[in-house]
């Protein structure tokens, strides 16, 4: 799989502006962590997963 930083990033700032990713800058550094809590407002939809 190949992808310019073009495309990296412009995924990373959608990602991150859905709430699915938090940055951390470090020095030069950048950190992505993923945050799966949005997630399950969509889970929750499915009735494949819903708990009871």
């Amino acid at each position: 799989m190949s992808s310019t930083r073009q495309a990296v990033s412009r995924h990373s700032a959608v990602l991150e502006e859905a709430g699915l990713i938090e940055t951390q800058k470090q020095g030069r550094y950048k950190f992505h962590y993923l945050d799966t809590t949005p997630l399950a407002a969509v889970l929750e939809r499915w009735p494949v997963y819903r708990k009871g």
